[in-house]
């Protein structure tokens, strides 16, 4: 019995020893160094999917921006069409204008020869004009044929 009692205490002071518990220090340590690994692999990934994650923003925002770059440009160029097809229109009717006086001859002898320049100034100005609308038409073709 005393061999019992004796072995029974041995093992009681081993359990309550240091080096029992340290044993246990180190394999709890070990865990802890385990899971800060997974955790510094987990905040790189993160870190790496962030950044392109922000890559990927920052080229939809520059993809943005030329598509809205490219719609002021082809507003613009519509904008000048119509002021050119507008430009055409007041001046053709100018030049109608002198056309109706000279043909019912409302003026004077000696006013008939300047109506008949101007009138002529209108037509090589309308001439002009349309070949700038044709010009300006396509330019906005091929705005809007590219990418």
């Amino acid at each position: 019995m005393r061999i019992l009692q004796n072995l029974g205490l041995a093992i009681c002071l081993f359990i309550t020893s240091q080096s029992f518990y340290g044993q246990e220090t180190n394999t709890n340590s070990t865990n802890q160094e385990i899971l800060l690994n997974k955790e510094k692999e987990h905040a790189k990934r993160t870190l790496e999917n962030q950044k392109e994650l922000q890559k990927r923003q920052d080229l939809l925002k520059q993809d943005q921006e030329k598509a809205q770059k490219r719609q002021r440009k082809i507003e613009s160029a519509q904008n000048k069409i119509e002021r050119t097809k507008k430009d055409i229109k007041k001046t053709e009717d100018k030049n109608l204008k002198i056309q109706n006086e000279l043909s019912l001859n409302k003026i004077p002898e000696n006013k008939i020869h300047q109506r008949k320049i101007k009138s002529k100034e209108y037509e090589l100005e309308v001439l002009k004009l349309q070949s700038k609308l044709t010009q300006q038409q396509q330019d906005l073709t091929k705005l809007l044929d590219s990418k």
